[in-house]
């Protein structure tokens, strides 16, 4: 790694400069990517397009709509499909709902 502003060559970790005390980017953050699983809510049938648009970040709709011309015209092989991933994908976590201002009904 170096520093922008003067050249230093610096150590992997470093967050300033030794030699001028500019502050350097850290390492490159690299999200966490959300596993491919049905969700627990959300769901319309079994919840196998509501994973993957969740997953790769598409709008549930659009996936759904690819979903039912691709049946339409595929003549029963996507329906197949559609029932592995059913299968093979695993539920999500329960997640409790959230309060608001602490306060429960």
């Amino acid at each position: 790694m170096v520093c922008p502003a003067c050249g230093t060559s610096l150590g992997e970790g470093a967050r300033f400069c030794s030699h001028c005390g500019c502050a350097v980017a850290g390492p490159a953050y690299v999200p966490v990517q959300a596993r491919l699983e049905r969700p627990r809510y959300g769901r319309v049938f079994a919840g196998v397009c509501a994973g993957f648009a969740q997953r790769y970040g598409w709008d549930v709709t659009l996936v759904r709509l690819v979903l039912v011309l691709v049946v339409l015209c595929g003549a029963g092989t996507p329906l197949l499909a559609y029932l592995i991933a059913w299968i093979v994908m695993p539920n999500g976590q329960y997640v409790l709902p959230q309060t608001m201002g602490g306060m429960t009904s």
